[in-house]
């Protein structure tokens, strides 16, 4: 069986540490991590775990923003422990 394997430093280890954790985040808030083209860096977490051949855990849920208007998403991980995952209109990514 084929395993995860991320660069040292890399943004899907970021990504994939954070959302391990049961964090989750938004584009503003990965912005703040350092994290630039949010969109692109989830979808090759999500490539990471397709080479894997492990079942992807991300999740998406679409919510209100707060600081502007209008919606943004909201990444996180199904299975460890984001309370996100029950919400109502999260799916998978």
């Amino acid at each position: 069986m084929a395993k995860l394997t991320f660069k040292r430093g890399s943004t899907p280890l970021l990504l994939h540490t954070q959302f391990a954790a049961g964090k989750s985040l938004t584009y503003d808030e990965a912005y703040a991590l350092g994290v630039r083209h949010v969109t692109q860096r989830v979808a090759d977490l999500k490539k990471k775990f397709e080479e894997a051949g492990v079942e992807c855990p991300l999740m998406v849920l679409e919510e209100t923003n707060k600081q502007r208007t209008g919606t943004h998403v909201r990444y996180f991980y199904k299975g460890f422990g984001c309370p996100l995952e029950n919400a109502p209109g999260a799916r998978k990514y």
